[in-house]
Order: C-alpha cells, then structure tokens, then sequence
C-alpha cells in the first residue's frame, strides 16, 4: 500500500515586500497546466484560491507504488524551482519500501525553494503508533 497526503501554500517569493506575489498568476499557470497533465485519477488533486492565496491539496491511497508518485513529487519539484516562496508538506507511508522505510511515514518539507525529507515523528514508527 502506498498512502500520501500533502498540502502547500503557493507563493512567488519569500521574501516579504511590497509586490511579492506580482507573477504568481503565471507561475500558478505552468503548476495548473502540470497538475492537468497528471489529472485526478482515483485521489485528490486540487488547486484553488483560498481567502486571495493559491491552495493545493492532494492526497490519495494506491496499492502500489507506481507513476503517480513520481508525478506528485515532480510537482513538488516544479512548485519548489518556479515558486520559491511556497511552503507545505507531502507525508507518505509505502509498506513495500525496500529502502528500510516501510514502517514509517516519510515527510517531505517544501520551503524557500527546496523539497527536503525529514524524519517523522508524529506517526513512526507505523507500528505500534497507528497499528498493532
């Protein structure tokens, strides 16, 4: 099984001066069109302005591993190089993981134009936090 959950604020730059969102029209074009391509399937992909600021939100539950996920971290990717301002958060847990995470959440931190993996440790390990 392979769960994933995230969100993130899209914003042009993170510097705070006047002005700072003056392109992020364009640059939520180039997500939108990006977010198009990989299309909704069977989970949840949404961009949507909230309150005057650009929202996505995407989360979803496969029985594998497969191009979806890749999809979803090239977004963050795009996100991180044409929006360097946006911050949020992807969380996944992969029960096949053959890198020695397979019982554990990953999360992944986009802010000031990176997308860096950090050690979780809300709901890891998997089991005994959330199953026994």
């Amino acid at each position: 099984m392979y769960e994933y959950h995230g969100w993130a604020t899209l914003r042009e730059t993170y510097l705070n001066e006047d002005n700072f969102d003056e392109k992020i029209d364009e640059i939520v074009s180039v997500i939108k069109s990006r977010i198009d391509e990989i299309g909704i399937d069977n989970g949840l992909l949404d961009l949507r302005t909230v309150n005057g600021a650009y929202q996505l939100h995407l989360s979803g539950l496969l029985n594998h591993k497969g191009k979806r996920v890749y999809e979803i971290f090239d977004l963050y990717d795009l996100i991180a190089k044409t929006a360097v301002g946006s911050y949020g958060i992807l969380y996944v847990f992969d029960d096949e993981d053959d890198n020695g995470h397979e019982n554990e959440f990953q999360c992944y931190v986009l802010a000031k134009g990176k997308f860096t993996k950090r050690i979780d440790s809300f709901l890891s390990p998997y089991t005994p936090t959330v199953e026994e």
